[in-house]
This record gives C-alpha cells, sequence and structure tokens, in this order.
C-alpha cells in the first residue's frame, strides 16, 4: 500500500488538530483513500510533546521543503512572509501543498498558479475559506457546470458572533467584542476579524474561482463592524432587519461590508459563530452552505480533507482554470454601487419637526421607511432609501445642514432572493 509522507509546518491548535485527526481516524482514511496518510516530519518555535517521539523535527521550516521523504507539505503557520519561501521552494522540489493560508493566496496566488502548473504541483486550500464548511470544493467541483453569478456570504465566525450578541443581549460593540476574546473567538489583536481584512481574502478566493479572474485583494473593498453601534442594531430590527458582516461577489462588484439583510431571509437567519456562502449559478441556482468555519478540528478537518484529494490523485487547477486563462478581474469602485440604504441620523431636538426627513434630504434621496426615537436633548432617527446611487448618497450626507444634522452615516441594504 503506498503511504503519504507529510510535512507539517506549524504546531498550533490547528496542526495539533490535524495531528489528532490523522492518528485516530487512521483506518477510515486508509479505506477511503488506498493509501497511509502519515506525518513524517514536523517544524515549529518548539517541539511538542504530543508528538510520537519517531518523528522528525526541522527548528528551520525551510527543511521540511528540502525533505526528499517528504511528498505533501501541510502549512498552517499563516502570513505572507516565511509561509510562502517554504511552499514556493516545496513546489519546485516536487512536493504537494495543503494550506489554510488565505492571505498568502489572495495577495499573491497568480503567481503561486503560475508556478504550480510549471512544476506540475497543487495547492489544496479548502480551509482557507471557511473551515469545515466546503465553500472552495463546492465553487470549484460541485458548481463547475454552471457560471456563478452571484456569492453572498458570512465568513468570519468572530463577526458573526459579535454581531449576535449585540442583538440579542443589547450590547454595545465594546462589551460583545470582549466577550467574544474571552470566549476565544477573537484574538487578542481582533483587527483582521472586525475591520473585514479575514473575510476580504476568502472572497477575493471565491470570486477568483467564480469568475475564472486572477485573484484581487487591492481593488477589493473592504469596511468592518468596527463602527457598528447598538443603535444600529436597534434601528435596523425596528425595519425588519439584521446586520451582517457580507461579502459580496457580482458583476462589476467584489467587497465585504456590514448590511442590512430581511430577517426572513437565509443568510440572516445564520447567528453565532458560523458561516454562510449563498452562491446563485446558472444552472443550479440558489444554494447555501452552512457550517462552522474556525476552530482547531473543524480547519483541521478541511486540511484533512485535502489531503484524501492528494492520496487520491484529485488534482485542479488552483482558481478551477489554467493560469494563463485567468483575466483581470472587473470591479467597479464602490461609490458606482446601486442599491437600497440604511441611514442613522441624530438631529438637534429644537429642529421642530417630528418627521424630519422632507427637511433633513432633497428630493434626490428616496426615503421609504422612517423610525424616529427621542433622547433628550436629540433625536436618534432611522430610513431605509429607495434604490440610491452610492456617490449620490454620499453627497447628500456631506451637505446636510450641520445646524440640525448632528452625525450622520449609512449601511448598505442587501437582497439575496433567498
Amino acid at each position: 500500500m503506498k503511504k503519504i509522507r507529510i510535512g507539517l509546518a506549524g504546531l498550533g491548535v490547528v496542526g495539533r488538530g490535524i495531528y489528532e485527526i490523522l492518528q485516530k481516524d487512521s483506518k477510515l482514511l486508509t479505506l477511503r483513500t488506498q493509501a497511509e496518510l502519515e506525518i513524517v516530519a514536523v517544524s515549529a518555535r518548539t517541539k511538542k510533546d504530543f508528538l510520537d517521539p519517531k518523528i522528525k523535527f526541522y527548528a528551520n521550516i525551510i527543511d521540511l521543503a528540502n525533505d526528499p521523504e517528504i511528498d505533501v507539505i501541510v502549512e498552517v503557520i499563516g502570513g505572507d512572509g516565511i509561509a510562502k519561501d517554504l511552499i514556493e521552494t516545496a513546489i519546485k522540489n516536487g512536493k504537494k501543498i495543503v494550506t489554510a493560508n488565505k492571505a498568502l493566496l489572495a495577495e499573491h496566488g497568480f503567481e503561486l498558479a503560475k508556478l504550480v502548473e510549471k512544476y506540475q504541483s497543487h495547492i489544496g486550500f479548502e480551509a482557507s475559506v471557511a473551515g469545515a464548511t466546503p465553500a472552495i470544493k463546492t465553487a470549484k467541483e460541485n458548481l463547475a457546470g454552471n457560471q456563478i453569478k452571484e456569492i453572498h456570504a458570512i465568513l468570519n465566525g468572530t463577526s458573526n458572533f459579535i454581531l449576535t450578541k449585540m442583538k440579542e443581549e443589547n450590547l454595545d460593540f465594546a462589551v460583545a467584542l470582549k466577550q467574544a476574546q474571552d470566549l476565544g473567538y477573537a484574538e487578542t489583536d481582533p483587527s483582521s476579524d472586525i475591520k473585514g481584512v479575514d473575510t476580504a481574502h476568502k472572497i477575493v478566493l471565491l470570486a477568483a474561482i467564480a469568475s475564472g479572474t486572477k485573484p484581487n485583494f487591492a481593488q477589493t473593498y473592504v469596511e468592518g463592524i468596527d463602527e457598528i453601534s447598538i443603535d444600529d442594531i436597534k434601528l435596523a430590527d425596528e425595519f425588519g432587519y439584521k446586520i451582517k458582516l457580507l461579502a459580496t461577489f457580482k458583476p462589476g462588484q467584489q467587497a465585504v461590508y456590514p448590511a442590512l439583510i430581511k430577517k426572513s431571509e437565509q443568510v440572516a437567519q445564520v447567528d453565532g459563530a458560523f458561516n454562510a456562502i449563498l452562491f446563485n449559478a446558472s444552472n443550479a441556482g440558489l444554494s447555501l452552505i452552512i457550517g462552522a468555519g474556525a476552530g482547531s478540528i473543524p480547519t483541521a478537518s478541511a486540511i484533512v480533507a485535502d489531503l484524501v484529494d492528494v492520496a487520491r490523485g484529485n488534482q485542479t487547477f488552483l482558481f478551477g482554470v489554467k493560469s494563463d486563462d485567468l483575466h483581470e478581474a472587473t470591479i467597479e469602485n464602490i461609490s458606482q454601487r446601486v442599491g437600497k440604504y440604511f441611514l442613522r441620523l441624530f438631529i438637534e431636538k429644537n429642529s421642530g419637526e417630528e418627521k424630519p426627513a422632507e427637511k433633513i434630504f432633497d428630493e434626490k434621496i428616496k426615503i421609504e421607511q422612517a423610525a424616529f426615537f427621542d433622547r433628550g436633548d436629540e433625536i436618534l432617527c432611522g430610513f431605509l432609501t429607495g434604490e440610491q446611487k452610492e456617490s449620490e448618497l454620499s453627497e447628500a450626507l456631506i451637505n446636510l445642514d450641520p445646524a440640525l444634522v448632528k452625525s450622520a452615516k449609512f449601511i448598505r441594504v442587501e437582497t439575496t432572493n433567498f
């Protein structure tokens, strides 16, 4: 029976999860692959006590890439520094790659795709997008007979957990974030999650597969949830909506931002730390997948699934088509977006207006719903607009009468039709 010899880079929670799955499920994996999946070498800052002492340990991570007894490198250290050097060296040495490194692939994916083809290698990266939820395989394989027209997705469990806590327990953002950190859902430095960068890396990869384009992180619009207030949550609820950190791909648009979604829509009902990816495909129609997007064992599960593909000889082009056929993505500036918007304003109490929408906005801004709350010396106002061009809305908000309006902001409204 053939043996798939694995070199594991990174022994954090995910690395340990991979090791544990390969140990406890070895018989099942052998039955499904007709091969033995065995970790023969590891590299990390320190050697861990849980490892079998027969496994080689390399202090220098590049030694994994140069070890002739290794067939597959599993990279779970992250970043685009030493991880990039490791992967490039391993590919040149004829090894296959399995990784969870969304940042590396989103920002350097095209050059890696060229390298993979040149050296007849393979990169499996299911774990990079939604952990155990099969987003990559769905886009590359299950929907291979379709043009993927749109994607609406919740791709960051930390942000989804925070927004859920804010709504369910009436918490301010900072308090909900602290809860997420205390429970291990958020890092000590949560900026990548709450500012939308983590989500952006993931939608870039899905969009590249969906559209047959080079990954384009630089032009992806990114906005996080760190400016969402409990007032936003309450007003959205008043209108029948929830706020989610949404990744969107549609013709001309590739973006991440907080969005109001009707409570009746399926994506809006995905709460807590779960992820959800809604595909709209030309032949398959609408398909929604929901699952755990992070965590040691769920992420390790996706890594092992890619190792099974390697053992079976299942290989596909990195982004679904040959790198020479990947074209440049056409992404419009977010200011060109046309859609509905939620507006949150604080106005002076002494304006004398019970329903001041007509006084605040000119005729270009179409108000469809409004809500007002007395806050003592000011009025909290919420509005839902009709279809607007974002640049026109932004200009209207900049030109509001400062004697009347103390502060103003907008949040985009999305409709998934599912």
